[in-house]
């Protein structure tokens, strides 16, 4: 009785598998979208790619909701869906109000938040196309790091602003409220380059990496916080070493922007509830996507957050960082480059001769 219904869960897989449509990268990266100033990907999307139904996804999600905070998904507002509606990549879309539509809200799911769903999924099939979705992310993120000093810059927003301006002409034929939108987002602009130009010292710190010595960030700039850490590790020829008691999946996106032959080790006691700590499926992905990671404790030894890159080499840096590195950004924090570097080799020396972190 046993062998048959073993027989009968094989065969349920196989089937899954065997109608599970085939996906590349640029399907994938058809299906990412920028909403709130983030990368994200759609319930329906997802569920496409995972071979489930919407709503069996979303009641996954919904029995985990302590493994989806804010950052890793949230519900898109009326307004978003009908922006999202109008774009001609996203035709699919029906929103409230119209026949044939959704009758609840579509989720968006960060890049950490697919990862937190694949692992609530569980099964091959979703950790396959998982490890698709990360790369395709992967790829976008280094396209928009290297080509980041475009961010911001007068003539992309103009360009935004008239590609605004051509779509509201085709859809409300010169209606009155048009002026108004452009209006508002002229406005919106301004107070945008009033911000910049009181954070010149953030803006000056991403360019010339040669004088890079200190990261200021205000609140509400993750996004600014993620290139820096990420533009930190990148630096490392040999190793990176971080000492940080609370890590999570958010943690380890970023250190996927360092050399593939650069080893890391983060001295962490790996504080935190739920979601908000890092566990061992985790560690495992990343381990095997990008070697070599290890953990080693932290005994309690050190209460501020370190980055060491390429530690007792000649091109050794050693960061003091005011917030953890999946926190940062969310409140007024600093990064700063230490000039003086052999006052922390003995604390240093002694993490290293700690125990291996081990996942409860």
């Amino acid at each position: 009785m046993d062998k048959d219904k073993t027989a009968i869960a094989l065969k349920n897989k196989e089937n899954q598998e065997e109608f599970l449509p085939s996906y590349n990268d640029l399907d994938i990266q058809g299906m990412i979208y920028e909403i709130r100033g983030q990368q994200v990907m759609l319930d329906f999307d997802l569920a496409k790619l995972y071979g489930y139904e919407v709503k069996r996804l979303n009641e996954q999600v919904k029995r985990n909701k302590e493994r989806f905070p804010e950052d890793f998904m949230f519900p898109l507002t009326q307004d978003e869906m009908l922006e999202l509606s109008r774009s001609q990549f996203a035709t699919s879309i029906q929103t409230f109000g119209i026949k044939g539509g959704r009758t609840y809200k579509i989720n968006a799911f960060t890049e950490q938040g697919v990862y937190m769903l694949a692992t609530v999924l569980k099964g091959e099939v979703a950790v396959h196309q998982s490890l698709m979705i990360m790369r395709t992310f992967k790829k976008m993120r280094h396209y928009i790091n290297e080509n980041r000093q475009l961010l911001g810059s007068t003539d992309l927003l103009n360009s935004l602003i008239q590609d605004n301006m051509k779509i509201k002409e085709e859809m409300y034929n010169g209606h009155k409220e048009l002026k108004t939108e452009i209006d508002g987002i002229k406005e919106n602009m301004v107070t945008k380059n009033d911000m910049k130009a009181s954070m010149n010292k953030v803006l000056n710190s991403f360019i010339p990496k040669e004088e890079l010595k200190q990261f200021v960030f205000k609140d509400s700039q993750p996004f600014e916080a993620n290139v820096a850490y990420m533009d930190i590790y990148k630096e490392a020829k040999h190793s990176i070493y971080i000492v940080d008691d609370y890590i999570n999946c958010h943690t380890l996106s970023l250190l996927s922007a360092k050399k593939k032959e650069v080893n890391v080790i983060v001295f962490s006691d790996n504080k935190g509830r739920g979601s908000g700590k890092l566990n061992q499926l985790e560690f495992d992905n990343f381990n095997r996507e990008y070697p070599t990671l290890s953990i080693k404790k932290n005994n309690q030894r050190c209460h501020d957050r370190f980055i060491i890159i390429d530690y007792q080499t000649d091109t050794e840096k050693i960061y003091h960082c005011g917030a953890s590195s999946k926190d940062a950004g969310k409140k007024v924090c600093c990064i700063s480059l230490l000039s003086t570097s052999d006052i922390i080799y003995s604390i240093i020396d002694e993490l290293l001769m700690h125990d291996d972190y081990i996942f409860e």
